[in-house]
């Protein structure tokens, strides 16, 4: 897919959404097998700060549905009227909010990681 040029103000959505929209195919499901993968070995692994590995697997697994569910909703839209178009654009908003959540949890598992136990 052709790479178009992205505006220097734009958003961090937006920058994901270009991403995988311009993704291939193998690449996205790539993502969504990898992201699976790497958050059930460390779900039943639990080593320390096993929420980490498993937060960024389920934000690969969101950003390969995302885009998968994206890239479906595009084609059928462009065919005839389409029953499973409501039904993907919920999968598509699942995708986000799971992994935005995974995101937070990341991002706090790293400072709970780095800052330790504080006794007071």
């Amino acid at each position: 897919m052709a790479n178009s040029v992205m505006r220097p103000d734009a958003s961090l959505t937006e920058v994901l959404a270009e991403r995988a929209r311009g993704a291939s195919d193998g690449r996205l499901v790539l993502d969504v097998v990898g992201g699976l993968l790497l958050a059930l070995v460390f779900i039943f692994w639990r080593p320390k700060a096993w929420p980490l590995p498993v937060a960024v697997g389920l934000v690969f697994l969101s950003f390969g549905v995302w885009g998968i569910t994206d890239r479906e909703i595009a084609e059928r839209l462009t065919s005839s009227v389409d029953r499973m178009v409501p039904v993907l654009r919920a999968g598509r908003a699942a995708a986000v909010v799971v992994g935005a959540l995974a995101l937070f949890v990341a991002l706090f598992t790293v400072l709970s990681v780095a800052l330790g136990t504080w006794v007071s």
